[in-house]
């Protein structure tokens, strides 16, 4: 079984013959989506990436997980992959992307006495939202932010937009993998546990986002996209993913 190893120091070091070590890089701060525990990389995505990492002919993934604005950057930079990518057509002229890997239902969370309908994008307009800095949600919601009709205030985790809800400091913020998901951000974060009953998910979620691992053009990587695409098309129909994702949830 091949190691989905949490460094990139070791790309030239260890490749067996007619193998390459394929950098990929992830944010590190959005359970339980991709995040670091206990010096761990853990998460849906990253267990995802271990297995394919595992049916892959000849390759080996190397994973690091960094804030994801320095995960974004890097992957920009030509320097890998990135995992965790959600479409836009900025990001498009940049990247070629894998199929969709999972959708994550994106939610809405407020403190206990602030709820406010919500079911479309434009019920955001005027509240301060909480989100990891260098995320995007889609088209309109980044319309919505460049027009400054939504205030965006930018973290570099759960921890830190947890601290500033509780706080106050923001109307709302996003989270990951939907209502089971920010409970099992909040499990992560033991600290903030004592305000489980004080945060309320709204309803209706924003999106449900398709997340993505795509290569940055200049590193050519359409035709290996092919064989990954189809190791991720097995896991699925095989159960092995859907198996990946409870696990991560607790189920």
């Amino acid at each position: 079984m091949k190691p989905l190893i949490a460094c990139v120091l070791g790309l030239l070091l260890g490749s067996t013959a007619g193998a390459t070590d394929i950098a990929i890089f992830s944010g590190d701060g959005s359970p339980p989506k991709m995040y670091v525990q206990e010096g761990k990389n853990r998460g849906i995505l990253i267990d995802i990436l271990q297995y394919a990492d595992r049916h892959l002919q000849n390759d080996t993934l190397q994973l690091a997980l960094y804030p994801w604005a320095r995960a974004y950057l890097q992957a920009a930079s030509g320097e890998g992959g990135i995992v965790g990518l959600s479409w836009t057509q900025r990001r498009d002229e940049l990247f070629d992307y894998s199929d969709p890997l999972f959708f994550d239902e994106v939610v809405v969370v407020v403190r206990k006495g602030s709820e406010f309908p919500f079911k479309v994008l434009s019920d955001l307009h005027g509240r301060r939202v909480g989100i990891v800095r260098g995320a995007s949600y889609g088209e309109a919601f980044e319309r919505a932010r460049d027009a400054g009709v939504i205030a965006v205030d930018e973290d570099n985790g759960a921890s830190n937009r947890l601290n500033k809800l509780v706080a106050g400091r923001i109307d709302c913020a996003l989270f990951n993998v939907g209502k089971a998901g920010f409970e099992e951000t909040l499990r992560i974060h033991k600290e903030f546990l004592p305000f489980k009953d004080s945060l309320v998910v709204l309803s209706v979620p924003l999106r449900s986002d398709p997340n993505f691992l795509a290569f940055p053009k200049s590193m050519q990587m359409r035709s290996w996209l092919v064989e990954f695409n189809q190791i991720i098309k097995k896991g699925y129909a095989r159960g092995d993913i859907a198996k990946i994702i409870a696990q991560n949830l607790g189920s």
